[in-house]
């Protein structure tokens, strides 16, 4: 969409719920989650990073934030 359509207002909002309603979330950047899985396969850690992912319930990621 485009710029000040509220999408990360939303993404935050929705956040906020799943956070109150007890669940485990990751709000990331998409250009922070590509660099930390480019730099986790470097270094040959991929495996591990991805562990680490899967302890969330859910990963909101935005454009901005």
């Amino acid at each position: 969409g485009l710029p000040g359509t509220g999408k990360t207002h939303t993404l935050c909002a929705i956040g906020h719920r799943l956070v109150e309603a007890g669940r485990r979330v990751l709000c990331t950047p998409a250009y922070r989650l590509v660099q930390d899985l480019m730099a986790a396969k470097r270094d040959f850690d991929l495996p591990r990073a991805l562990r680490k992912l899967d302890h969330f319930d859910f990963l909101l990621i935005d454009d901005e934030l």
